[in-house]
């Protein structure tokens, strides 16, 4: 009996030890996710880049757009993560996303086929996280775009452009542009009259806007304190946007044909909202609280 009993505790401890070990190896193992911790001012983000170009072949009557984004951390960090949303007229039509553990660089490349006229606009953050030898978390960011302009028409050749450079181009710029606007303003619109926003207590942004704000800082805002903002905005955009966008039925529904994220930052600063609509009609607004930890 007492042998079996030393038995039975042998066992129980090499089973207590086993778990141990799986537990710490699992704790150290490196997990795809975009988090926002304090900025690290001692690692920058050297390299970020997207770019679109349209290919020249044409296969059965569609366009082929190549889409790259590239990145690199002035150090190797213990997550590099880059995610990338593709954009067709206002409407999201795919996305990119790839990760490293203990790494500074990452590229990526696809390839998406199209047809007729459309405007095409590339968003991404690029995204490390840094782990300290006292156990504290930081972490960089940065975000890239790119945008391409392409003609398919029966009235003319092939082609793409970014800048103006013919009457033609400039023609079909407008079209784009003013097709593309009254589509996500009347998006947006019909999501803030549906969840009643007081709108004077809001400053608004497409997540285009957000982008371009990234070096002079958001409106009123500090650089340090606009960084902030970006980040917590894209920790929550990656959790209720890009993995999935949850209904008010309670289903989550992949984000693809849902709208260009509308941004609200409240004027105090306290939260932000994100305006989408769904390829269904469905609108949704996500929070994000910004209180500083």
């Amino acid at each position: 009996m007492m042998k079996k009993l030393k038995i039975i505790g042998i066992g129980l401890i090499l089973s207590l030890l086993t778990y141990s070990l799986l537990s710490i190896a699992f704790s150290n193992k490196v997990v795809e996710s975009i988090i926002f911790f304090p900025i690290d001012p001692t690692v920058e983000m050297k390299i970020a880049k997207t770019d679109l170009v349209l290919l020249n072949d044409k296969d059965k009557e569609k366009y082929i757009v190549n889409w790259e984004v590239q990145s690199q951390t002035s150090d190797s960090v213990y997550l590099r993560q880059d995610i990338s949303l593709l954009f067709e007229d206002g409407r999201l039509k795919a996305i990119l996303s790839d990760w490293k553990g203990n790494s500074s660089e990452l590229t990526q490349y696809a390839t998406y086929s199209g047809k007729d006229s459309s405007r095409f606009l590339a968003l991404t953050f690029h995204h490390g996280e840094i782990h300290h030898s006292d156990e504290t978390i930081t972490s960089t960011h940065k975000m890239s775009k790119d945008h391409l302009y392409i003609i398919d028409s029966s009235f003319s050749t092939l082609q793409s452009f970014k800048e103006v450079k013919s009457e033609e181009q400039k023609e079909w710029k407008e079209i784009l542009d003013k097709v593309t606007t009254k589509q996500l303003e009347y998006y947006w619109e019909k999501a803030i009259d549906f969840f009643d926003i007081p709108v004077h207590n809001y400053d608004f942004y497409s997540l285009e806007e957000i982008i371009d704000s990234q070096e002079s800082g958001l409106l009123g805002i500090d650089k340090v304190r606009s960084k902030i903002i970006i980040g917590k905005l894209w920790e929550s955009l990656y959790k209720e946007y890009f993995l999935g966008i949850k209904t008010t039925a309670g289903t989550t529904i992949p984000p693809i044909d849902s709208s260009l994220p509308l941004i609200l930052i409240a004027k105090d600063y306290s939260h932000l909202f994100i305006l989408i609509e769904t390829r269904e009609g469905e609108s949704i607004k996500l929070s994000q609280n910004l209180a500083v930890d």
